[in-house]
């Protein structure tokens, strides 16, 4: 028996790139779990991603909680129509079931969760602290508002919430990400969370409606212990550090790279980041390179300054090109993500993008939609001009790329001046365009690629598979149809198109 059933709803929006993107690992629901177990919860953990969760599948993951049953589903915007779909299930199954809902889309659309009559309560923010009290009180059959924190619930029709609470997680009171609930066979373990938060405040990221920008890190001492059980333990050969600022604190990652090399884990394993252009110098790459971090990952975003600033990204795009050069000197493996479809943006812009991301060399890029997640202030800038489908089904920042030939959804948000068609075609285009390049096709399908903005993998068994081959044709016959079909049909994709092939 366990006391709570945790759930991770699917993302709808991978299409049939499903398939070929890195199963990652929950890491928030894995994060909550940690903690709870140590602090005496038994946690059954459900992936959607891996689970195809039906009314049987519930009834019989309910079967096995202890009374009173409790359900906690953590909820981001992007699978927050897989997730009230759930939270129907439960509740068809055990009407007497509680459901929590946390997570970022619980966080800033909390009245949205609770006017679901299938939803109970919602914890907001950071939930170690908070849902673990609830949980203590709902067991205990007793509720005392009084003693809860940053939750909400439903009160005669309406919504009601507690105080806040009145401390953020202290980082180094959760134990070891754990691993041992997740099996390897099924998920990628090769990674790291080392610390918490961003001080930064760009206009598109929600994650700092959870963490705010209070930059915590856990002690070397034990991100090393992590470290050893990832690498001796688990035998992890290339591992990513999933942190939002990893080279926020550079006299820590001197730190921990002279304590990797002392414990001899730079000869078992290699390691990639996320970083940005302005936290990262010659110095500190030569100490990373001497520990074996051997792939980098810069948000660019624009190629433009003056959007630089409209999106608040607090460096500059000579910094990210001056670092990124300076990374593959020093024999760095480098990708770059790219967003189109900022306010006032112009066509010029997403092409002097896709034109940087060949002139610099970057082995990966990724071109993604601007995508006005609640929460950010982005969404508050634009509030007005979104298109939004029934339960946010149409917010993904990957569904310019993923989307089918006949889905006809459109894009949360398209800038003036520009089409959904036109920016449609061009951030597909952007991404085949790059990739047309067979040195940046190659390192696509280089299984030795690691970093926190790995998007695509075929391992070599599953190149050896027919079913994967068939997959392959049908994917790339997906995305050559759309792109014919918005090269044909837009002029302006027409002329990104051949411009592009001609850099």
């Amino acid at each position: 028996m366990y006391d709570l059933i945790m759930i991770s709803p699917y993302n709808t929006q991978l299409g049939r790139f499903k398939k070929f993107v890195p199963r990652s690992v929950p890491i928030g629901v894995g994060l909550i779990t940690g903690f709870l177990r140590k602090n005496g919860i038994s946690v059954k953990i459900l992936d959607q991603e891996l689970l195809d969760i039906d009314e049987n599948a519930m009834r019989d993951a309910l079967k096995g909680c202890s009374s009173p049953k409790i359900v906690g589903i953590s909820v981001m915007t992007a699978n927050a129509a897989s997730g009230y779909k759930l939270a129907e299930i439960v509740k068809s199954v055990d009407k007497e079931a509680t459901v929590v809902f946390g997570g970022i889309h619980a966080t800033v659309m909390p009245d949205e969760v609770l006017q679901d009559k299938n939803v109970d309560y919602v914890v907001k923010g950071e939930a170690e602290y908070t849902f673990l009290e609830l949980i203590k009180q709902i067991k205990s059959g007793t509720i005392d508002v009084d003693r809860l924190e940053s939750v909400g619930f439903m009160d005669n029709g309406k919504p009601v919430y507690t105080r806040m609470a009145s401390k953020m997680v202290d980082v180094n009171e959760v134990p070891m990400f754990p691993y041992d609930m997740f099996d390897p066979a099924r998920y990628n373990l090769g990674f790291i969370l080392t610390s918490r938060g961003c001080p930064f405040d760009c206009i598109f990221c929600s994650q700092r409606v959870i963490t705010k920008r209070r930059y915590r890190f856990i002690s070397s001492e034990r991100v090393i212990e992590e470290l050893d059980y990832l690498i001796n333990t688990l035998k992890q050969p290339n591992i990513t550090f999933f942190d939002d600022y990893f080279t926020g604190n550079k006299e820590r990652v001197f730190e921990l790279c002279e304590m990797i090399q002392q414990r001899g884990f730079h000869k078992k394993a290699s390691f990639g980041v996320q970083t940005r252009g302005d936290s990262i110098n010659k110095e500190l790459m030569k100490a990373m390179r001497a520990a074996n971090f051997n792939s980098l990952m810069f948000g660019v975003e624009t190629a433009s300054e003056s959007l630089m600033k409209l999106i608040n990204k607090s460096e500059t795009l000579q910094e990210n090109v001056d670092s990124i050069k300076l990374a593959k000197e020093m024999g760095f493996s480098v990708e770059a993500t790219f967003i189109f479809g900022f306010p006032t943006e112009t066509f010029d812009d997403r092409f002097k993008a896709l034109e940087l991301a060949l002139k610099i060399g970057v082995d990966r890029a990724r071109f993604n939609n601007a995508t006005p997640y609640p929460g950010t202030a982005m969404y508050e800038m634009v509030k007005s001009e979104i298109k939004k489908e029934p339960m946010w089904a149409n917010f993904s920042s990957a569904g310019a790329v993923t989307k089918g030939v006949f889905n006809k959804e459109p894009l949360p948000y398209v800038p003036p001046g520009c089409t959904q068609r036109e920016l449609e075609g061009t951030i597909l285009l952007a991404n085949l365009l790059f990739y047309l390049n067979i040195t940046n096709l190659k390192n696509l399908f280089n299984p030795k690629q690691s970093g926190s903005g790995k998007w695509f993998e075929v391992s070599k068994k599953e190149m050896s598979s027919l079913s994967t081959i068939i997959d392959l044709a049908a994917l790339a016959s997906t995305v050559f149809l759309r792109a014919i079909t918005f090269i044909v049909a837009d002029a302006g994709c027409r002329k990104f198109f051949f411009k592009g092939v001609r850099l």
